[in-house]
């Protein structure tokens, strides 16, 4: 019957959010269940190329994918709101335009960039965080080439803070995407520099050593300049300052410095990590059975108690993983605990060249570039099948 039915809302357009509502709408007959996705934006973003994008390597709507297209509109009811709070103890979702209730809620909100309280971090800084950041970091730069080619004045500096995933991605796109930015405004290449600050002893910290090794390698051949070991105390609108003192001066400032959790969640009671949602072994809130936090606003630990790092995998897993648990409650039966599955990573380094770990197998070069690619083809088919795989093989 009709009031029997339950009523899930899942927040977040992103991976977990995007991969629970796919995967909900499959397992559950709709006699039993309503399923409300609501996101600010009324497009998915491929998060594992904001980089690209950022750098102007690849056209930024191709990683735009509307969400529209990805879910089963008659399953699904897709509501484009922005999320300004949440309410469990009522039961409540409350959004910019309307208030929500849920029998069920399902938080893929994501995280926020990691400042460390920088002073001017905010307020001068571009993030590699969202599609629309990295959209306005692409078309800073070009304006910053047009103008130093109008009027050249020392170096053209463009300056990443922060060597981890992302920032070590980005930084070998944009060193490959320069030459054609060069061209086009007719600067000479060698006027163009790319410094890079660091604030650990060394580039990757935490990552894999066979990883390092490749990425060390790699930046030693694109010469870029490093600070390694030298925080940012202050950033400024026209320059970066260091702990050392030295000023870096530049327009162009890109930050890369980790992720935090969401401060929506902040203030709840739920207990807190780094900012981010401590969960249970059910990716539930303990305490709020009826509240999932996935993705890079929460934090599930392995069997020893270590945190699992914030990444697309184990969103993707976590939002399957959370259609299942959901499934198993509205069915009556019994769910396993949330198993994450760890198949390696694999970090772009260029074109036709990458680093990774794959089923605990070292990979590099080409074969690496192409297994990345491979997985990326992997999710467009997790979430539309072989019609999005065909639609984004050229890409």
């Amino acid at each position: 019957m009709e009031n029997e039915k339950k009523k899930v809302v899942i927040l977040g357009g992103g991976y977990a959010g995007l991969m629970t509502a796919v995967t909900l709408q499959k397992k559950v007959h709709p006699s039993r269940i309503e399923i409300y996705l609501v996101n600010n934006k009324d497009y998915h973003y491929i998060t594992t190329k904001v980089h690209e994008a950022g750098a102007g390597t690849v056209n930024p709507d191709s990683i735009k994918l509307p969400i529209h297209e990805l879910i089963d509109s008659e399953r699904v009811t897709f509501i484009q709101d922005e999320v300004i709070g949440l309410d469990p103890e009522r039961k409540k979702v409350l959004c910019k335009n309307k208030t929500l209730t849920y029998d069920y809620v399902v938080v893929g909100i994501g995280g926020a960039p990691k400042t460390f309280d920088i002073p001017g971090l905010e307020e001068h800084a571009f993030f590699l965080f969202n599609w629309e950041g990295t959209y306005r970091l692409r078309m800073h730069i070009e304006e910053q080439f047009q103008k130093f080619s109008q009027q050249p004045n020392g170096k053209l500096n463009l300056v990443i803070g922060g060597t981890g995933f992302t920032g070590t991605e980005f930084i070998h796109e944009l060193k490959k995407g320069i030459p054609a930015l060069c061209q086009k405004y007719k600067v000479v290449p060698n006027d163009v520099q790319i410094i890079v600050v660091e604030p650990n002893q060394e580039v990757l910290q935490g990552y894999p050593d066979s990883i390092v090794r490749d990425a060390v390698t790699s930046f030693n051949d694109i010469g870029c300049e490093f600070k390694i070991g030298v925080p940012v105390t202050k950033v400024e609108k026209e320059k970066v300052i260091l702990e050392d003192g030295m000023e870096i001066l530049t327009k162009t400032f890109i930050w890369a410095g980790g992720v935090q959790g969401n401060p929506i969640l902040e203030g709840i009671g739920f207990e807190l990590l780094d900012g981010r949602v401590k969960l249970n072994e059910y990716c539930e809130v303990p305490g709020n059975h009826d509240v999932y936090v996935l993705g890079d606003t929460s934090v599930c630990f392995n069997e020893k108690g270590v945190p699992y790092p914030p990444t697309a995998q184990i969103a993707i897993q976590q939002g399957q993983y959370c259609a299942y648990n959901i499934a198993m409650k509205i069915y009556g039966q019994p769910a396993k605990p949330f198993h994450y599955i760890y198949r390696g990573m694999v970090l772009s380094l260029g074109k036709g060249n990458a680093s990774g770990i794959v089923y605990n197998h070292h990979i590099n070069g080409h074969f690496a570039s192409f297994m990345k690619w491979v997985i990326e083809m992997r999710y467009y088919f997790m979430l539309g099948g072989i019609h999005l795989v065909r639609k984004h093989w050229k890409n």
